[in-house]
């Protein structure tokens, strides 16, 4: 009796050290404990809000769209989205709709896009997306042609890996842009891997579209002397005639195939004017490629990047090092920048993780939807900035 008439008197009292129970409470209860059943009695000065960023966090659908636009499918990416659309409805969650935004823009679907943006008015009663218009060539590559660059070097160590890709993506068909702008040494082992790509080319019946012609086709004449024989120098030979084959430069062909015939005494390769490219399509090629364009200062602060970051971005990834240098806090202007794949990305992490150590804090700006989620998703976005020159929803 007395001890439970000592227990009933202190209870108020809430001694500091109760030798029984679940689990201590952090700070004292101001209060006396709920009875069964009541709602527990919260101190709302002793809360605190976690502001979270729900564009971080994509749903499983919008990451499935994330990945497979990152991997050059933009049309399978759509329909991933417009299948999950209905669900999303009422829920006022904006990431779906502006990830759906971005691709019909990457597809250059117009009336895609201005369907959806009259279901965005009715959801959300605020003004969709404005409609940009985008190069033509961005457009087109997006529909459906693939799109490979060669770092600086194609040589024997990295040659056969870079020709893989080319492989791969021959085995899509239709139009392959090969962009050599950037190459600016090459073996003969690995012009003899190129070798091999074109004929599997011939065989998916894919055309290779080249970009940066005039230097990588001086870069392999500086490789060739006219009756020097030597057999490890046939690749050169032949990968320059591949690349006339691919530009359209009959003349220049069959000029090279004569000299080619001489020197090593054999039977040169013959002008198909079936793989040869139409005036049009010679016409676009010469064009200023949306997808390789050299990175510009936009600010004192600030490199512009622009068009496809992919195959590793070797130049691009170089130039954003480079500018780290002499810069503090570089900004990373991606405005300009259509699509990342995942080896570039790859790449951009690790070079983001290099910089921070060195005391760098980064930052990127504008990068649009599509690839603002590759970022989230492979964690970028957790060691760098992303900054928007407009508000976002």
């Amino acid at each position: 009796m007395f001890s439970f008439f000592r227990k009933k008197d202190n209870e108020p009292e809430k001694p500091e050290a109760p030798k029984a129970g679940p689990k201590p409470a952090p700070t004292p209860a101001p209060e006396a404990k709920p009875s069964a059943g009541e709602p527990p009695a919260y101190n709302l000065q002793e809360l605190s809000i976690e502001i979270e960023d729900i564009g971080a966090h994509l749903t499983p659908a919008e990451e499935e769209a994330v990945v497979l636009y990152a991997n050059n499918q933009a049309e399978a990416a759509s329909e991933a989205l417009k299948g999950i659309l209905p669900t999303v409805l009422g829920t006022r969650r904006h990431e779906t709709w502006h990830l759906l935004f971005e691709l019909y823009q990457q597809l250059g679907d117009r009336a895609a896009y201005d369907e959806l943006a009259l279901q965005y008015v009715v959801e959300f009663e605020v003004s969709p997306p404005v409609w940009r218009e985008l190069p033509r060539a961005a457009v087109a590559e997006a529909a459906g042609s693939a799109y490979v660059a060669f770092p600086a070097q194609v040589k024997a160590d990295v040659g056969d890996k870079e020709a893989a890709k080319l492989i791969k993506a021959c085995e899509k068909g239709a139009v392959v842009r090969t962009d050599f702008a950037r190459v600016t040494d090459i073996d003969s082992v690995g012009a003899a891997e190129l070798l091999a790509c074109w004929s599997r080319a011939r065989k998916t019946q894919t055309r290779l579209q080249i970009l940066g012609a005039d230097s990588f086709i001086e870069l392999l004449r500086g490789k060739i002397e006219p009756s020097r024989k030597i057999p490890a120098e046939a690749p050169f030979w032949l990968l320059l005639m591949e690349v006339m084959q691919s530009t359209g430069d009959q003349d220049a062909f069959d000029n090279l195939a004569i000299v080619y015939a001489v020197t090593f005494e054999v039977s040169p390769p013959s002008w198909d004017a079936k793989l040869a490219p139409s005036p049009e399509q010679k016409k676009a090629a010469q064009q200023p490629a949306a997808t390789t364009p050299t990175p510009s200062r936009s600010a004192p602060d600030q490199l512009a990047l622009s068009g496809d970051l992919v195959g590793g971005a070797a130049g691009d990834l170089a130039a954003i090092r480079e500018f780290a240098a002499q810069h503090p806090q570089p900004v990373l202007d991606f405005k300009g920048v259509r699509r990342v794949d995942f080896e570039t990305a790859g790449q951009l992490l690790n070079l983001c993780m290099e910089l921070m150590q060195q005391g760098h804090a980064l930052a990127i700006l504008d990068p649009n939807e599509l690839v603002s989620g590759l970022l989230h998703l492979l964690g970028i976005s957790e060691l760098v900035e992303l900054r928007y020159s407009h508000q976002r929803p």
